[in-house]
């Protein structure tokens, strides 16, 4: 059974991947784009500053580039400068930077980021800057908001963040409540505490669907003595799938190893990326195949300070509507695009 198809083309200096229909698109490197057979389109600006990773719209009209373990970030429009981005300084250089564009419930295009604080999430327009979230209420909780993901339809919002000493984690908000009530940013909902009863790390995470997240464990010990009673929860190198909406681990799964940074395939599957590419099976935490010629880095959760430069994620572009990949090693970019029909 043919689960992918996958394709190469060799092109030089990539600094960064989005998919914008059918092309690819390195916004990092002045709006080089590139063809699926590799024809490229040569930049048209070079930015003069440390930024090394992108993010885009679903439509591609509006990216950010970024400096992941940085302050700064820029807005684009059509490759074009919009405004300038910030977040806080605060231990800015040992977690990624929180960012993320996707269409609200009326259509617009929002930025969801952190201007004002590390703790504080905020949305606003994208095309205008307008702060759709201010209010005199607002009293974040202490937590460092990363990573942050939209689910599929847009209505809610998932932060792979950390907590101090540090301890990933992961939460989750609903998206229209934020829009009417600004202070629903200020804590969000965690995953359901009897899901989770030994504070396992939860490291990284990623929609499914509009209810549902997969979330992967770090290989930490639990805190606390608790004994297996068969229930399906998250555990040490373990892989969960929760309905956010009613609090409830569905199923879990033991891994062999780590998974890393976890990307979704469809609603059955995610895409692991510690140290190669690995589809997981969620009906059965299987590994159903393995990209052992391609690198994906060591990255584990939000905080990145200390990988060297062989541990550290290359360029890579996800879409999950379309199901499908690409991924930076050396001057070879691999596509891969998945058919998971009946799977």
């Amino acid at each position: 059974m043919v689960l992918f198809k996958q394709s190469t083309f060799t092109a030089t200096g990539i600094k960064s991947l989005c998919w914008r229909g059918d092309e690819l698109v390195d916004w990092v490197g002045g709006g080089r784009s590139f063809a699926a057979d590799g024809t490229e389109r040569d930049p048209s600006v070079n930015y003069a500053y440390r930024f090394d990773a992108a993010t885009a719209s679903p439509d591609g009209r509006y990216a950010v580039i970024y400096e992941r373990l940085g302050t700064k970030g820029l807005l684009l429009r059509k490759g074009r400068i919009l405004r300038e981005l910030n977040r806080s300084f605060y231990q800015a250089e040992a977690y990624e930077y929180p960012i993320a564009l996707f269409n609200g419930p009326d259509g617009r295009v929002l930025l969801a980021h952190c201007p004002k604080d590390y703790c504080r999430i905020d949305f606003e327009e994208a095309e205008t800057g307008r702060l759709l979230t201010e209010s005199a209420d607002r009293k974040p909780s202490d937590f460092f908001h990363s990573r942050l993901t939209v689910s599929p339809g847009g209505t809610r919002l998932l932060s792979a963040g950390w907590v101090w000493h540090p301890l990933s984690l992961v939460k989750s908000f609903d998206v229209a409540e934020a829009l009417t009530t600004p202070s629903h940013l200020d804590n969000g909902q965690g995953l359901p505490a009897p899901s989770n009863p030994g504070l396992v790390e939860e490291n990284s995470a990623c929609w499914l669907d509009d209810r549902r997240v997969a979330v992967a464990a770090s290989t930490e010990y639990q805190e606390d003595d608790v004994g297996d009673d068969g229930e399906p929860r998250l555990r040490p190198l373990g892989l969960a799938v929760f309905d956010v909406t009613q609090q409830t681990c569905i199923r879990s799964f033991q891994l062999e190893e780590q998974a890393g940074t976890i990307f979704p395939v469809g609603e059955n599957f995610v895409l692991s990326l510690y140290k190669h590419p690995k589809l997981i099976s969620l009906a059965t935490g299987n590994v159903v195949h393995v990209w052992t010629e391609l690198r994906s880095g060591l990255q584990d959760n939000s905080i990145m300070w200390g990988l060297d430069d062989d541990a550290m994620p290359p360029p890579m572009a996800f879409e999950a509507s379309t199901r499908r990949v690409a991924i930076v090693n050396g001057d070879t970019v691999t596509r891969i695009e998945f058919d998971l029909a009946g799977n």
